[in-house]
């Protein structure tokens, strides 16, 4: 199969780019530097020249503040750029996986969000991660939707691989507690998306870890699996951090039914932190 990543350097796409070299999948995995999405011409002439079977859009401005404080680069990458990588795949009819997220939720709905759901963003980036849905489902046929929410793993920065070094250097941290969503282990997550690939789904599905939690509670899950006992973490409302330019969603756990009916389970989201923290 020959597979097309973009974002091939980040925190996902990196991981898929080792997953499918493992398989022996043919890869093309470009970094911004090499391609960036937002230069129409060159996006869709390798799309184009590449003729992937398969292409797996990663590229995206996943800052959630910066995405307040830089509204342009914000639509360009995430919106204008999706479009351009839409038109690509459409003009060579190669399936299409698109990374969503939770945010496009405005958390008001207190029970886990399906699929079916009704979007209501309140952040620049859950808007322009919409309308970045919006030019897959509309321009394309062959798609999968994949909305994930709080990303952890090896590479990039989260929560995750921060916090212990963190917890190294403070005597007390200060964790919010009424965010609540549903962690993601990127191992997890890549085995969805391959298995939805094979699978040959098209549409929208929820993919993250079982459970739910807060920043506060994931940070006191780390300190007990990494054993750290010096440490005092203080549970605050978000809305006492004054430094944060967006609104978040208090509450956007999703809902993985579909997932599962398809014939795949997401581990617990402790088992997986446990099982990343283990390997560090």
């Amino acid at each position: 199969m020959k597979v097309f990543i973009t974002g091939g350097k980040g925190l996902v796409g990196s991981f898929l780019s080792y997953t499918f070299r493992d398989r022996g999948d043919e890869l093309y995995a470009p970094s911004r530097k090499e391609l960036d999405i937002i230069d129409r011409d060159r996006i869709v002439k390798a799309i184009k020249l590449v003729k992937p079977d398969i292409l797996i859009h990663c590229a995206a401005f996943t800052d959630v503040d910066g995405c307040e404080i830089n509204k342009e680069k914000a639509y360009l990458t995430n919106v204008v750029g999706t479009q351009y990588v839409v038109e690509g795949c459409a003009e060579i009819k190669c399936k299409m996986v698109y990374l969503s997220t939770d945010f496009i939720f405005d958390g008001k709905k207190q029970t886990p969000y399906s699929e079916a759901d009704i979007p209501n963003p309140l952040s620049v980036y859950g808007q322009t991660k919409l309308l970045g849905e919006y030019y897959v489902s509309h321009l394309h046929q062959k798609f999968i939707i994949a909305r994930v929410s709080r990303i952890f793993g090896e590479k990039g920065r989260n929560f995750a691989s921060s916090l212990p070094e963190l917890m190294k250097k403070e005597k007390k941290i200060v964790l919010t507690d009424n965010l609540i969503n549903s962690p993601t282990y990127v191992v997890d997550l890549v085995e969805a998306i391959i298995f939805l690939i094979k699978r040959d789904f098209l549409g929208i599905v929820n993919v993250c870890n079982k459970g739910e939690c807060s920043w506060y509670e994931y940070g006191l899950k780390i300190k007990e699996i990494m054993n750290i006992e010096d440490v005092e973490l203080i549970p605050v409302a978000f809305e006492k951090f004054s430094n944060r330019k967006a609104e978040r969603p208090r509450y956007s756990v999703l809902d993985t039914s579909l997932l599962e009916s398809l014939g795949f389970s997401m581990p617990q989201w402790e088992a997986s932190l446990k099982s990343y923290l283990e390997m560090q």
